[in-house]
């Protein structure tokens, strides 16, 4: 009679449930109970949800404390504004348009990680159209504030320079 080691039992593994949290392993074809409708969140729901999406984030957490100054009451304003269609870029704030750059630019080593993450978490809070509509007011906004970045600005012109003389503009006589 041979003694029984340790190796020649074979001990099968189980992961308990809920051991693994669905968002750390997303489902490679959508679950029959996920095609249940999400509820309408509103722009202030949806700000919270994304601002503690980012919060649990390491890297993204500690870059959004350093450019909101440690204020992330102020990262949820920004994240108001930016989710609310009818805001125009050009009332954009700083930290608002630096959000928008990390969100939808790939520079970088945040902007990389960020576009990605965000997109993830519109698309497991929002129904899929909301999204992907959320996600193009996004990318307009973006468009618009890298569209005037690249417009020279006029400078006005100093005391030294005389007033132009193109046609359509009031002409200052000497009196």
């Amino acid at each position: 009679m041979r003694a029984q080691s340790g190796l020649d039992r074979q001990i099968e593994l189980h992961t308990p449930t809920g051991a693994i949290f669905p968002c750390e392993f997303p489902p490679e074809t959508p679950e029959p109970h996920s095609v249940a409708a999400r509820p309408e969140l509103s722009i202030g729901e949806l700000a919270f949800r994304v601002r503690v999406a980012f919060r649990v984030h390491p890297h993204l957490s500690n870059v959004l404390t350093h450019i909101s100054g440690a204020n992330w009451a102020k990262v949820e304003r920004s994240l108001n504004s930016i989710f609310d269609l009818a805001t125009p870029s050009g009332s954009l704030s700083p930290l608002d348009q630096n959000i928008i750059d990390l969100m939808c630019a790939d520079r970088g080593v945040t902007g990389r990680i960020l576009k990605p993450y965000f997109h993830a978490v519109l698309r497991r809070v929002l129904e899929p159209n909301h999204a992907e509509r959320l996600i193009r007011h996004i990318t307009a906004l973006f468009l618009e504030l890298e569209w005037k970045a690249q417009q020279p600005t006029r400078a006005a012109p100093t005391q030294s320079e005389p007033p132009s003389r193109e046609p359509g503009h009031a002409r200052s006589e000497p009196q």
